[in-house]
């Protein structure tokens, strides 16, 4: 059966024309700050919404859900590139840079190679809005905005954002906006209050809910903290809620306090978090040596690494390796399913643990009194265990090729696992490694990785299922 080619292109521009529309902000935003207009972005925003109006006339049938995944795919890759090409032309960095600074920004991840210090506020504001729309996903936008979207590429939306909490598609993407607006305003508002300008509760609070992580500043959040300390509080807050599950919120904005406590996965995500903090915190203290604020940094980096947010307090390239390896822990199992959270999700990690346990029963206990492994009161199958199993063991195995690549340039082990975890799983903690500076093959290893996190492994899945549909043609 040949591809749909003419759908891909319609549902790839109509993603782009999402994209340009929301790059007709910096230049008003230059204008709001009597700065130089950037022009490239009008250029590229008129170019992109005539581009995706001209494509909507193509007449086309819906994608499959091999077609809707090229989409998904192709929509990150040129999006990021268009991206770069607008920040290579109004900051002058290298393209390289540029598109590694864009790609961060779309998959979440938080990672700079920028220098932020005198840059323009409209650039540091597209660095935060890269991180908040690509994190809820560009399919979400392009539903509500773009009017045929929704019949062609609907299915894009299972690849993007796999969760219905409504009865159509199109009432759960308003609802989702919903929430991560209703987030996005509670949080700058509170970040005002305790000694944020607007400028940075407005950047931050954007990476903070969809847990990017990305700064407006050279040092990252650290200056505010030291600025105004108790800032920490509602960016720790709006982390562990950035890294929930999107049904979890909904039953939290609304009210629903007893659906929201019978949700097993949040129950582990939290005890999970504890755990993990106190484990960094008695490293910080016993092998680090950390005197002061250490109960503050330990918390404070571990939920950061733990919700796959990125924000940083003290330098983690001078701690100790042991402390290293836990917040490696933390940034490798992530957030919540269904959440703008990276890594192998809690989901899939507590799947394991009982599908090991109900093995471990097996061989000691009658068959009779074995009870069938639930997740949330429903029986899970075969299929949901072979899923998060596959899931874990790739992303385990990118992390730990893209680590032996990295420290095939020097570096240490140990500081190369840190920085392939933290690009897999969309984090963007960093042991140093990552600057301007780093080695082009290093910044392509984790270029490669963060789009691959992001889209838990789609690519190789979709390059496996070419292979077979190609041989099962010929055959």
């Amino acid at each position: 059966m040949p591809l749909n080619l003419y759908g891909i292109i319609k549902a790839i521009f109509g993603v782009c024309a999402v994209i340009g529309f929301i790059m007709l902000i910096i230049p008003l935003v230059d204008l709001l700050y009597n700065d130089k207009i950037s022009i490239s972005f009008i250029i590229s925003g008129v170019f992109l919404i005539s581009a995706g109006y001209i494509t909507s006339k193509i007449e086309t049938e819906s994608l499959t859900s091999f077609e809707a995944a090229i989409v998904a795919i192709a929509s990150w890759i040129v999006v990021s590139l268009i991206s770069a090409l607008n920040l290579t032309i109004e900051t002058h960095f290298s393209f390289i840079n540029s598109f590694f600074e864009s790609v961060s920004g779309f998959t979440g991840t938080g990672f700079t190679v920028f220098e932020l210090k005198n840059m323009k506020p409209s650039i540091l504001l597209w660095r935060s809005i890269m991180q908040w729309t690509g994190e809820l996903g560009f399919t979400v936008f392009a539903i509500l905005i773009i009017p045929y979207f929704y019949y062609i590429a609907r299915t894009s939306y299972w690849i993007e954002r796999p969760l219905k909490i409504e009865s159509t598609f199109y009432k759960t993407a308003i609802r989702l906006l919903i929430i991560y607006g209703s987030l996005t305003l509670i949080g700058g508002i509170s970040f005002m209050m305790i000694g944020m300008t607007p400028f940075e509760a407005v950047n931050h609070i954007m990476t903070t809910i969809a847990t990017g992580g990305m700064s407006t500043y050279d040092m990252g959040y650290q200056i505010i903290f030291l600025r105004a300390p108790l800032t920490y509080i509602p960016v720790i807050i709006f982390m562990i809620l950035g890294g929930m599950n999107f049904q979890d919120l909904n039953n939290l904005l609304t009210g629903k306090f007893r659906e929201l406590m019978k949700s097993e996965e949040l129950i582990y995500y939290l005890v999970i978090m504890l755990i993990m903090s106190f484990l960094v915190y008695i490293s910080y203290l016993l092998i680090d040596k950390i005197e002061n604020n250490t109960l503050t940094f330990a918390l404070f980096n571990t939920i950061s690494g733990y919700t796959t947010t990125g924000f940083n307090l003290g330098i983690i390239s001078k701690l100790r390796d042991t402390t290293k390896i836990l917040l490696i822990i933390s940034m490798f199992i992530g957030g919540m399913s269904f959440s703008t959270a990276g890594g192998i999700k809690i989901f899939r990690l507590v799947l394991l643990m009982k599908k090991i346990k109900h093995y471990v029963q097996s061989l000691v206990l009658p068959q009779s009194v074995i009870k069938p492994v639930k997740f949330d009161e429903r029986p899970v199958s075969e299929a949901d265990f072979s899923q998060a199993f596959l899931i874990i063991i790739i992303h385990a195995f990118m992390i730990t090729v893209g680590a032996i690549i990295i420290s095939a340039y020097g570096y240490s082990f140990t500081d190369a696992l840190f920085e392939a975890t933290s690009a897999a799983s969309c984090v963007g903690l960093s042991t140093g490694i990552v600057s301007m500076f780093a080695p082009l093959g290093v910044k392509i290893t984790l270029i490669v990785l963060m789009i691959l996190g992001r889209l838990e492994y789609l690519p190789l899945f979709l390059g496996l299922s070419f292979i077979i549909r190609k041989r099962i043609i010929k055959a």
